[in-house]
């Protein structure tokens, strides 16, 4: 009984327990690379986003460290290359209140309903140029006036998204992410309390999306769980830079590419 109540406790102060006066830093990672043997060229690249309190109490995004990990020499010899910005940009508290709510809570909202606002509309011509890339262009092409008249139905279905809930439903979004060898791409919010460090885990490898978000606790495992919030995508491209590749990780529209190859391959 009285590990149920500890447990009750800590669950209770990890998720409800995270606000901006108790928090002292907040740290978002994105990095993607894989190994490239036996060619040269840049295999790894990151970037970290540090939110520290001023003086006053409020949060500011303080730097910006990027990191290159570069294969030299048929991929014998590494040098790594790195920079830091300062940039001290306060940030708005709602919108940091907003991610910390969206972290912790589980929406399952990936569907048709919540994007149908937040992605483009493909095109004629994006559909051609996906076909064209996966070898698919039979599937849109046509010669005859009946066979035009099925691809275009074929055309106007992917532009409607009508089979965009089966398109969900193939994605894995309740288990831990795949572990692959050799490559990562990978999103990780670390949240440090005065108690506490959180760390919440985006996983590319399986989706675009980077959904199901994965939290620890103390990065120990002494509490784990699963979860997905396409709100926190959103609000983590609120608070950093454009020009970088953490907010283009984290874009909706990275979905409409892959929802048109899905359809073409299926």
């Amino acid at each position: 009984m009285n590990k149920i109540l500890l447990f009750l406790f800590l669950y209770a102060n990890i998720v409800f327990g995270q606000t901006l006066d108790t928090i002292k830093k907040i740290e978002i990672y994105y990095g993607i690379g894989a190994q490239c043997f036996p060619k040269d060229g840049i295999y790894a690249k990151s970037e970290k986003f540090t939110f520290e309190k001023n003086n006053d109490g409020n949060f500011e995004l303080v730097t910006l460290h990027k990191v290159w990990h570069i294969s030299e020499q048929n991929a014998t010899v590494f040098s790594k290359d790195s920079s830091v910005t300062n940039i001290n940009k306060k940030c708005d508290s709602k919108v940091l209140s907003d991610l910390i709510i969206s972290l912790n809570t589980d929406k399952q909202n990936f569907s048709y309903n919540f994007l149908s606002s937040k992605i483009n509309k493909p095109t004629t011509h994006r559909i051609k140029k996906l076909a064209k890339e996966l070898d698919r262009s039979y599937a849109i092409e046509c010669d005859g006036l009946f066979d035009c008249e099925y691809r275009n139905e074929t055309i106007d279905s992917i532009k409607k998204f009508v089979h965009f809930n089966n398109f969900v439903d193939k994605m894995n979004l309740t288990n831990h992410p795949m572990l692959h060898i050799g490559y990562q791409n990978l999103a990780r919010i670390t949240i440090t309390s005065q108690n506490n460090v959180i760390s919440y885990n985006f996983s590319f490898v399986n989706n675009v999306i980077g959904q199901p978000i994965e939290k620890t606790y103390n990065q120990k495992y002494i509490l784990s769980s699963i979860s997905v919030n396409l709100i926190a995508n959103e609000k983590i491209r609120e608070l950093i830079p454009k020009n970088t590749i953490t907010y283009d990780a984290f874009d909706f529209n990275k979905i409409t590419n892959e929802y048109i190859r899905w359809y073409l391959e299926n």
